[in-house]
């Protein structure tokens, strides 16, 4: 057994200062100011937070940790062991491998986004679960809806059980993330910046107008999903009907919704809206659409992820609580609780009380009110400790 002492213990709903947490066999058996074992491994916080480890949803840091060059494809298995370092060292102790699976020959596609190396590093992450891991790995397959070709192929991962979150994708210009052209203009590689005017007006029109999974094979695919206990999200809904479809389809979670409106509706219809940490802290999204602040002020931000910058998280937890945003409690749970009941793992993780996995962060504050990450642990196992010096005078 392990009793942390002298913490400052962040729960759902307040902080409990100067408390102990006791851990036994990876689990949370008691919380309270005085907890006594003779036995005991104790552990001292140093007045510190004592938060949950942070799970992080949506995260595509690790396609360009395997292919950091569009020639240079890295074994899976070190990007993988590599990942889990670093995202361990930024607070996050379960992850959700997001790699999309792109339609081979488009602009986007590369060749960690193809089919195959998609089954690849998902059997990985799957191996991992149950055997040598740092952190707790899962896979959230991002399915491009043009990619019809892969259909089967999608239906089959679920099926072996190594997809864990499916979201669905429409990255089509004239909508969603792309809905201001000159975004998506932007975002192409340079050779498609280099169009003229009149090229591009036809490249729009060739993806606008290209065949897509809808109708009856989409409803299948969600259905598929939902009958093996796989949460479902949509990505970048920008309109009523796309959170209407939703309702219909039985999504669980909006992935960065484009706009106020969309993000209310979904928040009004009990589906998770989504929004990424590097919004909090650029102060608004790199795409020019809803602004994270601002949807958690207004009550409808409900999940924090990473995107493509897992060192965002923890700093926009406090960013949020130091601003007077959200309590501490409040902000802690955009990244740990939310994310744990939207891909239905809430009753096992994602906060600190008796009978749930002792996933942890000791966390203090410096001078300038930002969180120094002191230790973290992994089913009450410490996983990684960070031992500052102070420079000398």
């Amino acid at each position: 057994m392990k009793i942390f002492t002298n913490a400052n213990i962040v729960t759902p709903d307040e902080i409990l200062e100067n408390h102990c947490l006791a851990v036994n066999n990876g689990k949370i058996t008691a919380i309270g100011q005085h907890i006594g074992n003779e036995t005991a491994e104790i552990i001292d916080c140093h007045g510190g937070y004592l938060m949950p480890g942070i799970i992080d949803i949506h995260s595509d840091m690790i396609e360009n940790l395997l292919q950091p060059r569009s020639t240079a494809m890295m074994s899976f298995q070190l990007g993988l062991d590599e990942a889990e370092k670093q995202l361990c060292a930024c607070g996050i102790t379960t992850i959700y491998h997001s790699v999309s699976m792109y339609k081979e020959g488009t602009w986007d596609s590369r060749e960690i986004r193809s089919a195959k190396s998609v089954k690849k590093l998902s059997e990985l992450i799957k191996k991992k679960k149950t055997g040598s891991h740092l952190i707790h790995n899962k896979y959230h397959l991002r399915y491009e809806l043009d990619n019809i070709k892969c259909y089967d192929n999608v239906l089959e991962l679920m099926d072996n059980g190594n997809v864990d979150l499916l979201s669905i994708m429409d990255h089509r210009p004239g909508q969603g993330q792309y809905k201001d052209l000159s975004i998506y203009r932007r975002h192409l590689p340079n050779q498609g910046r280099d169009l003229s005017d009149e090229e591009f007006a036809q490249l729009v029109e060739r993806e606008q107008t290209k065949p897509m999974i809808e109708g009856e094979k989409l409803t299948d695919l969600v259905k598929k999903a939902k009958s093996l206990g796989i949460p479902v999200s949509s990505h970048d809904d920008d309109s009523s009907e796309c959170i209407q479809r939703d309702i219909k389809l039985g999504v669980d979670i909006s992935e960065f919704p484009i706009t106020l409106e969309v993000a209310k509706q979904a928040k009004s219809a009990g589906i998770a809206a989504l929004l990424g940490a590097p919004n909090i802290l650029l102060g608004g999204s790199h795409s020019g659409n809803l602004s994270a602040e601002v949807a958690v002020k207004e009550g409808c931000g409900d999940i924090l992820c990473s995107d493509y910058y897992p060192q965002a998280l923890l700093r926009a937890v406090f960013y949020l609580a130091n601003k007077g945003v959200l309590t501490l409690p409040q902000a802690v749970k955009l990244v740990s609780l939310n994310p744990a009941k939207a891909v239905k793992i809430g009753d096992e993780t994602g906060s600190l009380e008796v009978g749930k996995t002792a996933d942890m962060l000791v966390i203090e504050k410096d001078m300038e009110g930002q969180p120094v990450l002191k230790s973290v642990y992994i089913d009450g196992v410490a996983a990684m400790a960070m031992n500052y010096s102070e420079v000398q005078k």
